[in-house]
C-alpha cells in the first residue's frame, strides 16, 4: 500500500545559488535601489530589528510590514502577507546561496492558493530575475501600463 503524501501549506523554501558574495546578494535584497532593479518600483526598509518596510510593485500592489530580525550579509528577516519569510545568504565557492523560507501561512482553504501558491509563485518568478538581472542585465519584468490595466497580473 503506498504511503499517502501530506503536504505542508504553512510553508514553502526556495533555494538558488547566484553570482556574488553575500555582502552583494544581501544588498540587493535591503537596499531599495537595488530593490527596484529586480523585485519591486518603490521601496523603503529601516533595517533594523522592528522597522518598518514598504514594498511596492509594478501592478500598484504595496505591502507594509516589520523587520523582524537583520543579521548584515546572512540573514533578513520580516513579515510578508500576513506571514513571515526569512532570507539566508551562504557563501558557496564564488557563489551566493539565498534561501528564502516563507512560514506561518494562515491555515484554511483560501489561504492554500490565496497565500501558499500565490507568494510562492512570485518568489520563483523574482528568484529568476534576480539570476537575469545579475547575470545578463535584463529585467524580466513587464512594464508596459497598456499590459498592466487590462488586469492581466505582471509582475
Amino acid at each position: 500500500m503506498a504511503k499517502k503524501f501530506k503536504y505542508n501549506w504553512k510553508e514553502f523554501t526556495l533555494r538558488a545559488a547566484y553570482k556574488g558574495t553575500p555582502e552583494k546578494l544581501f544588498k540587493m535584497w535591503t537596499d531599495p535601489k537595488k530593490l527596484n532593479k529586480w523585485f519591486l518600483t518603490d521601496a523603503d526598509i529601516e533595517l533594523k530589528k522592528g522597522g518598518k518596510y514598504m514594498f511596492k510593485w509594478a501592478i500598484g500592489a504595496v505591502e507594509n510590514g516589520k523587520v523582524l530580525e537583520v543579521r548584515r550579509n546572512s540573514l533578513f528577516r520580516f513579515t510578508f502577507a500576513g506571514c513571515k519569510v526569512e532570507v539566508k545568504f551562504s557563501k558557496a565557492g564564488k557563489e551566493c546561496i539565498v534561501t528564502l523560507r516563507q512560514y506561518d501561512i494562515p491555515a484554511g482553504e483560501e489561504h492554500k492558493v490565496g497565500t501558499h501558491m500565490s507568494c510562492q509563485l512570485g518568489w520563483t518568478f523574482f528568484f529568476t530575475n534576480l539570476k537575469s538581472v545579475l547575470e545578463t542585465g535584463r529585467d524580466l519584468r513587464e512594464f508596459d501600463q497598456k499590459h498592466l490595466k487590462e488586469g492581466t497580473v505582471f509582475y
